[in-house]
């Protein structure tokens, strides 16, 4: 981070040729769990690190956001708090130690660091929730967009409003919980401008659970390598959808059969829906819900099947599965990073020949009628 000047920086200055760990009283480290606002006292500080009394025992080596200042209300000056990025060195009988991490001496940390101090600024948060996950959103997208401070910073700073800010750094914050859950968010990378179109189409959502997908979008486009063109074919077939499209994706993903195929490939039987069920499950209306559906095959993520379209809707049902795309889209917004077939509790019986197929485990919600 860059240098504080004020009463916390001279706290922490180090006596001469040594680094002194003082303790402290009525200290507190703030932090965004995954789902709400933890606030643990701070044992004892120094200028490499910090000793948290908590519950949680990181592996070492884990990387987490603090937000550091005395124990009370939000302090606004940001010269009388500490935004910290640490890494768990030890642990302890009552609580963890962790070595900060200072900012690379180059000028992509510098831009990260500068964006940080900005976009509090610009924002102003109310809070110490609002400020904790903030800094956390952008801990996480320095990790995997090293270079991208300036592109994502004229996003967040320049086009979007301060409530799309808002809902810009709940979707950053759910992809990070998605990852957290399956690796370590170190060495993980995504194209910064993959990056800048989820947070600018997603930002664009009032609904929780649609937050939720594009977080799920933004965590599978997290990768070793930093390229995944599969991201950037769902995040572009996704960003042309509304809402009562994605929750017939989601009904029909969720109801169709799943198959394993002996090649490894995963795909849906046939559904038969009733136009008026499906009317009443999302929400929608009969005319709207047909437009929907033929959307979605345009799209390449439904294909109805049987006789033909007219002949079906003048009964009152429809013969349809989500294709292999579907699947591939649907398990991406709920942050699958790993085989499909996992996601949709596939296996193969060993020794045979036939397939075998499993329902979907379960998914994030979403508000439709029953």
């Amino acid at each position: 981070m860059a240098r504080r000047k004020g009463w916390l920086e001279g706290f922490l200055e180090p006596e001469v040729d040594r680094i002194e760990r003082r303790s402290v009283e009525q200290f507190a480290a703030y932090r965004w769990n995954g789902t709400s606002l933890v606030q643990e006292s701070v044992r004892d500080i120094s200028p490499s690190g910090v000793y948290v009394i908590t519950k949680e025992r990181w592996q070492r080596g884990t990387l987490v956001t603090l937000t550091l200042q005395r124990e009370g209300p939000l302090e606004m000056n940001a010269d009388r708090r500490l935004d910290m990025l640490a890494k768990v060195a030890r642990s302890g009988k009552d609580g963890v130690g962790l070595a900060f991490v200072l900012p690379k001496n180059d000028p992509a940390s510098s831009q990260w660091e500068m964006l940080r101090s900005n976009l509090i600024e610009d924002w102003k948060p109310a809070d110490m929730l609002s400020l904790v996950r903030s800094n956390e959103a952008i801990s996480f997208l320095s990790q995997i967009c090293p270079g991208g401070a300036e592109e994502i910073g004229q996003l967040l700073r320049g086009r979007l409003s301060n409530h799309k800010v808002a809902v810009a750094v709940d979707i950053v914050l759910k992809a990070h919980s998605l990852v957290a859950q399956e690796v370590a968010t170190e060495g993980l990378h995504a194209e910064t401008n993959l990056v800048v179109r989820i947070l600018e189409d997603g930002s664009c959502t009032e609904e929780g659970w649609l937050k939720h997908f594009w977080g799920g979008l933004l965590a599978t486009s997290c990768t070793a390598h930093g390229k995944d063109e599969l991201s950037r074919a769902l995040v572009g077939l996704f960003s042309q959808l509304t809402t009562f499209p994605v929750r017939l994706l989601v009904v029909i993903c969720t109801r169709a059969t799943k198959v394993l195929a002996e090649s490894g490939v995963v795909f849906a039987k046939p559904l038969a829906c009733k136009i008026d069920e499906l009317t009443v499950t999302t929400g929608s209306r009969g005319q709207q819900v047909e437009r929907d559906l033929q959307r979605l095959c345009e799209l390449g993520l439904m294909e109805k099947q049987g006789a033909g379209s007219s002949a079906m809707l003048a009964a009152n049902e429809v013969l349809i599965a989500p294709t292999s795309l579907g699947l591939q889209l649907f398990a991406h917004c709920n942050g699958q990073r790993g085989p499909l077939q996992q996601f949709y509790a596939l296996a193969s019986h060993e020794g045979q020949g036939h397939v075998h197929s499993l329902r979907t485990r379960s998914t994030q919600a979403i508000p439709i009628n029953r």
